[in-house]
């Protein structure tokens, strides 16, 4: 009996001291943490500390980190006066057409924007798979942006192409921007095995894998 009080009592200074430990495992979805809007730099340092670095420290990223790199990829940031939701990055015919997926050294997560949170999908390290160049498998976090074609407006498959890269674009540079101002190395890869990915990510067939980013602490 002493002993269970006395463990109960360490769990509660634990507690006090370094907050409640946290109650999703892997294979839970993982909530995320609102953004900090007043901290990091202003648009202007951060356009000219902006560049691409392939370097990447092991130590993953904090949850805070993590969450702000999704929300600035393609997080809400408005109401609509039609219902819908407005988001961080500009989208063609505000079709939103394109889905998030993160890679990390425990899991692969969908990005659900209305629920601010990685939705669970496969067990395990994947990261390998994100990308062809070497420095992918062991950094923190890999982002794989794949359009979801039957969603996209345009009269013909080069107008809906055009439209989804210009919004992968709009995208990879709210990350490279974020990631400036928080001092993460970022880099964006068109270099991905697209059909790997689909297999992977599991994505119907009108799904197309574009692009990949990579993100982290520098070494």
């Amino acid at each position: 009996m002493k002993m269970t009080l006395f463990r109960v009592s360490l769990l509660l200074a634990l507690i006090l001291t370094f907050g409640s430990p946290p109650a999703a495992g892997a294979q839970d979805n993982l909530k995320l943490a609102q953004p900090a809007l007043t901290q990091g730099q202003t648009v202007l340092q951060a356009l000219k500390a902006r560049k691409s670095e392939r370097d990447f420290g092991s130590a993953e990223l904090s949850r805070q980190r993590l969450s702000e790199v999704l929300w600035a990829a393609g997080g809400v940031n408005r109401q609509l006066p039609d219902g819908r939701v407005g988001r961080t990055a500009p989208s063609s015919h505000g079709d939103q057409a394109i889905e998030i997926y993160a890679l990390t050294k425990d899991a692969v997560y969908k990005y659900d924007h209305l629920g601010h949170e990685l939705v669970f999908l496969l067990d395990g390290d994947h990261r390998a798979a994100a990308g062809v160049q070497s420095y992918v498998a062991g950094a923190p976090l890999n982002l794989i942006y794949a359009a979801d074609l039957s969603r996209v407006s345009g009269d013909t498959e080069a107008d809906k192409l055009a439209a989804v890269y210009m919004d992968v674009g709009h995208i990879s540079e709210n990350v490279y921007l974020y990631g400036a101002s928080a001092g993460l190395n970022v880099i964006c890869r068109s270099s991905i095995d697209r059909d790997e990915l689909k297999s992977l990510l599991k994505l119907p067939e009108h799904y197309l894998p574009l692009l990949g980013q990579t993100v982290g602490l520098p070494k």
